[in-house]
């Protein structure tokens, strides 16, 4: 299995929260989960700091990066100034294969039972609605700027009450892209991320003490 693939995969349980912020990155257990060496585990973990996925100490040990009030607003609100620029792209180049992905896509998160599977699938929805622009250097900064909040936008979806209307929101905007409204678009992805933001921001006001963060490192799945 190369780095790559390893990398990708350990994102992927980040975003879904499987090892949420603050836990440590044990290269050991890792190793052991994905049945390789330590050495492409620790060139996925190389990969991931320098995406600001994770941090890395000198002495070698990793742990998921924890975000603090602060700087999820930034991150909420670069979002903000980007993801409204790109809608009249969307509606001037998107295909109708493309947008049939993201009717299905919908569907995924509308069907969903667990939360796993609707972040997942909201992230693809999101990443295509990114790529659909054919703007691949801002596809490439959203990307980022999502995958580091979706640990934490979790909350909103799945205590919060937030998944309702985000599912909501979703058919709206392919509503407005299939009547080609890009301004509605523009409108709409700025609702929903203020929407997200704010309820991010109070889940974590709220805190969560009893969480812990070695949990899902020792019963690796």
């Amino acid at each position: 299995m190369s780095p790559e693939v390893i990398a990708s995969r350990i994102a992927l349980a980040i975003r879904e929260k499987v090892i949420p912020p603050g836990a440590a990155l044990v290269q050991e257990d890792l190793a052991r989960r994905f049945d390789v060496s330590r050495s492409p585990v620790r060139e996925a973990l190389r990969i991931l700091a320098t995406e600001g996925v994770i941090e890395m100490t000198p002495g070698g040990g990793a742990s998921v990066r924890t975000l603090d009030r602060d700087e999820l607003d930034e991150l909420y609100e670069l979002r903000l100034l980007l993801e409204p620029t790109i809608a009249d792209d969307i509606v001037r180049r998107i295909s109708r294969g493309e947008i049939t992905a993201l009717e299905s896509r919908v569907a995924e998160m509308e069907s969903a039972t667990d939360v796993g599977r609707w972040m997942r699938s909201n992230f693809e929805f999101h990443t295509r609605l990114y790529d659909a622009a054919g703007r691949p250097r801002t596809a490439e900064i959203l990307r980022g700027l999502l995958a580091a909040v979706q640990p934490y936008s979790q909350e909103n979806v799945d205590h919060l009450g937030g998944r309702g209307q985000a599912d909501e929101e979703h058919r709206e905007m392919l509503t407005a892209i299939r009547d080609g409204h890009a301004e509605r678009l523009a409108e709409l992805l700025r609702t929903h991320l203020v929407s997200a933001k704010n309820r991010v921001a109070h889940a974590l006001a709220e805190g969560d003490d009893d969480l812990d963060p070695l949990a899902p490192l020792r019963g690796a799945r």
